[in-house]
C-alpha cells in the first residue's frame, strides 16, 4: 500500500527487524515517508502499518533478497519506476557468517558480499546523482565497531564493515559542498534478532544498546550531517583502541572478546 502525504522519502534496506525496523520508526517520527525492503513480507507489512498508524506517513514495501543480484536489480528498477523524492537512503541490510574461514561456507560468504557491499553500491549509485542535482540528501551506511578491527571467526563480515567505513569516508569527501552528506553508523553490541541468529550470548557487561537507542542517535546525527556515529561510551573506547593498536594485537583482542560473547573461537 502507498499513499502520499508529502514528498520526502527514506529508503531503508533490512527494514523489517532490528536496527532497520527501529530506523524506520525513527524516520517516520521525523515525518519521512518510508520505503522498506527486506525478505520477510509479513514483518515488512507490519512495520509499514505501524509507521502509517503512529506517524501518519506514507509507506511502500518491496520484498527482496539482496543476496541475489537479480533481486537487487529489481529493487533498483522499482526505485526508478516509483520516481520517489528520496531524501534519505539507509543501507542497513546485513547478516554475518561465523567460524574458521577454511570451514565456513563460501556460498554464504559470497551472498554476504552481495548484501553488504553490492546492494549498497548499486543503490548508492542510483540515488546519489539525483540527490546531488537537488542539492540535498542524506546517505546512512550501517557499519559496525568491527569496521575498525580485524575480527577472527568473522573475517569476511568485519572486512565488509571496513569497506563500508572507507567507502563512506571517500564519497563523503567527494560530495562536500553538494548539499549531500554521507554518514556511517558503527554500533557495537545491540539487542536484536541479528545477534540471536548469529548465535551470540547476551552478556550485560558489554554495555549493549537497544535498537531504538541506536536508531534515535543515528537519525538525529545523520540529519545534522555528521559523518561518523559511534553510539555509547564503551563502543567509542573500542573504536579508539581499534584505531591505535597494531592489527595483530587488535585481532587477538577481538578473539578474546568474542569468546566471551559466546563464539566458538
Amino acid at each position: 500500500m502507498m499513499t502520499t502525504t508529502h514528498d520526502n522519502w527514506a529508503l531503508i534496506t533490512g527494514g523489517s527487524s532490528g536496527i532497520g525496523r527501529a530506523l524506520a520508526f525513527e524516520l517516520a517520527a521525523h515525518n519521512f515517508n518510508v520505503f522498506l525492503t527486506g525478505r520477510n513480507e509479513a514483518d515488512l507489512a507490519e512495520v509499514a502499518a505501524q509507521c502509517r498508524q503512529r506517524f501518519s506517513v506514507a509507506t511502500a514495501v518491496h520484498l527482496a533478497d539482496l543476496s541475489l543480484m537479480a533481486e537487487t536489480d529489481g529493487l533498483v528498477r522499482t526505485v526508478i519506476e516509483k520516481n520517489l523524492n528520496l531524501e534519505i537512503l539507509v543501507n542497513n541490510a546485513g547478516f554475518t557468517v561465523k567460524g574458521r574461514f577454511p570451514q565456513t561456507d563460501l556460498v554464504c560468504e559470497l551472498e554476504l558480499l552481495n548484501v553488504q557491499l553490492a546492494a549498497m553500491l548499486k543503490l548508492t549509485k542510483e540515488v546519489l546523482p539525483g540527490m546531488i542535482n537537488r542539492r540535498r540528501g542524506r546517505i546512512l551506511n550501517v557499519g559496525s565497531v568491527y569496521s575498525f578491527v580485524p575480527v577472527p571467526f568473522q573475517s569476511v563480515y568485519s572486512a565488509c564493515k571496513s569497506f563500508i567505513l572507507t567507502f563512506s569516508a571517500a564519497i563523503a569527501e567527494e560530495t562536500k559542498g553538494t548539499g549531500v552528506s554521507v554518514t556511517v553508523l558503527c554500533p557495537g553490541a545491540t539487542r536484536t534478532q541479528f545477534r540471536a541468529r548469529a548465535g551470540f550470548m547476551q552478556p550485560s557487561w558489554l554495555g549493549e544498546s537497544t535498537a531504538e537507542q541506536v536508531a534515535r542517535v543515528a537519525v538525529d546525527q545523520t540529519l545534522r550531517g555528521k559523518h561518523l556515529i559511534v553510539p555509547g561510551g564503551i563502543n567509542r573506547t573500542s573504536v579508539f583502541l581499534g584505531r591505535h593498536l597494531p592489527a595483530p594485537l587488535s585481532a587477538r583482542l577481538m578473539r578474546f572478546v568474542n569468546r566471551m560473547r559466546g563464539l566458538n573461537a
